[in-house]
């Protein structure tokens, strides 16, 4: 394997040049490294993209702010994955973690808007009411309990009446938890700048390990698995646009 480029960080024209490099060494090295897991990553994400057309088509014909908020965030969740994926086979990987906990993030809050309905937005306790609220209305609203890293937490709390099972949530939160440590600085954070392969020896923007080889593949594999399991999740989002039957309909505005 050739050695990596080298910087002179004093040199302001060094910083400059690194500021506008492509990381093509790096890319070079993820590409021959990671290359078996490619295909699968593209297929996934592939297949999620298909479903997208009937999702935006859906939201542009209920003409709802609550329908346009799943669909954008929705489509959210795959170009965050697209754009984690792009920063992790640069090799900046604490900023591709943090990309994918948005991710988590957004399937959360999509399943929160999918609904009319008044939602849990902070739980009950032993000195005030629970607060309930129509989410999407609260995003809209840009109210403070809607960011996103409240959502799955509130998500935890509505799974009930949105029909999400237990389980589902539980990947969710075992997703997120992992990639906290991407986001906020920490000896993860600093053990994805230093080279565990040449003791002494740490990177100034993206760079390639082959000592962290294990990791790199097992950070596809979670995007893989991640994508495999979209295609319900859109098509749960898209049921949830489907305008009400007239029985229903008539009962709503009784």
């Amino acid at each position: 394997m050739m050695p990596p480029p080298m910087i002179d960080p004093t040199d302001p024209e060094a910083i400059r040049r690194e500021l506008f490099d492509d990381n093509r060494w790096v890319k070079d090295q993820f590409a021959a490294h990671v290359e078996e897991a490619l295909p699968a990553l593209c297929e996934a994400l592939a297949t999620c993209f298909r479903l997208l057309p009937a999702l935006n088509e859906a939201a542009n014909k209920a003409e709802t702010m609550r329908t346009a908020l799943v669909a954008a965030f929705v489509f959210g969740v795959l170009d965050d994955i697209v754009v984690s994926t792009k920063l992790l086979l640069t090799g900046k990987l604490p900023a591709a973690g943090n990309q994918m906990r948005q991710a988590v993030e957004g399937i959360a809050m999509a399943f929160l808007c999918s609904t009319d309905d008044r939602l849990i937005i902070k739980e009950k306790t032993t000195k005030r009411r629970a607060v309930m609220g129509r989410y999407w209305q609260m995003v809209q609203g840009e109210d403070k309990n809607t960011q996103g890293y409240l959502a799955l937490r509130q998500l935890e709390w509505n799974a009930g009446a949105l029909g999400v099972n237990a389980d589902a949530v539980k990947r969710l939160h075992l997703a997120k938890n992992h990639y906290n440590a991407f986001s906020h600085c920490g000896t993860l954070t600093i053990a994805s700048r230093v080279s565990l392969e040449e003791p002494g020896t740490v990177y100034l923007g993206g760079h390639f390990d082959p000592a962290k080889l294990d990791g790199y593949r097992a950070e596809m594999n979670e995007r893989i698995g991640l994508c495999r399991v979209l295609p319900p999740f859109m098509e749960r989002m898209l049921a949830s646009m489907a305008p009400p039957a007239a029985g229903e309909a008539t009962a709503a505005q009784a």
